[in-house]
């Protein structure tokens, strides 16, 4: 699908270069106590309520990020693919955290102390206009992620978050992009219940927009899902 008939980055935090060509010195603060981590599918990274620790970058798997509602179910508001950092903002605002972070595959994440990031910020101005500009940009991804609940259809978000996570799921070199997750998982990203979910993908299919293949879901008609989603890019 063209890059430019949906807009991926209104979606997307696009965090994956936020320490990548820093100075020496601020590189050496980072890496000094760098390690990485291995979390099985379905095990916290890290839980609502609890003080950060550092910060975390995906280097392999997937990342559900979620909230708990007053019923106890779960809120899927983002998913970090491969590159992406997470678990900062907490961190900078001296807060707890607001969310929690779950494993949807197994996953290999690498992790940076507290004291070193802080350290690192300290001592490079780059890197702070960096976080400025990341979290500003974050806020509309979280803005865009409020009004599509609000504003959208069931139905017009279920076709918009299908093509969300295609983009998540994409590998390179790899031409059809399987989108592997639990129709749990996606129903509570589209914020509906899994049977109203599992409708809508039936719909789909008998519409010719998507084929399935066990908890797989493969996109065929993205211009379709992108009529249906209603998105900007779209009604322009």
């Amino acid at each position: 699908m063209d890059p430019n008939l949906f807009p991926y980055t209104t979606y997307k935090f696009n965090n994956e270069e936020l320490l990548s060509h820093l100075p020496e010195n601020v590189l050496a603060i980072i890496n000094a106590r760098r390690k990485k981590l291995a979390f099985k599918a379905g095990e916290f990274i890290f839980e609502e309520g609890n003080l950060p620790e550092g910060i975390y970058r995906v280097k392999k798997g997937k990342v559900k990020k979620l909230t708990t509602t007053n019923f106890g179910t779960q809120h899927i508001f983002y998913l970090c693919k491969e590159r992406e950092y997470l678990g900062y903002h907490a961190l900078l605002s001296e807060e707890l955290y607001a969310d929690a972070a779950m494993a949807l595959v197994d996953c290999e994440l690498e992790f940076i102390p507290k004291e070193d990031f802080l350290a690192a910020i300290e001592v490079s101005h780059e890197l702070s206009q960096r976080l400025l500009r990341s979290l500003s940009h974050e806020f509309g991804v979280f803005i865009n992620a409020t009004k599509l609940l609000a504003k959208h259809t069931v139905r017009e978000r279920a076709a918009l978050n299908l093509l969300i996570l295609e983009s998540k799921f994409k590998e390179e070199g790899v031409e059809e992009t399987a989108i592997n997750m639990s129709r749990d998982d996606l129903a509570s990203m589209v914020g509906t219940a899994k049977e109203s979910l599992v409708r809508m993908l039936k719909d789909f299919k008998e519409e010719q927009l998507i084929t399935t293949h066990r908890r797989n879901i493969f996109i065929k008609n993205h211009q379709g899902l992108l009529k249906i989603s209603n998105s900007v890019a779209h009604q322009k």
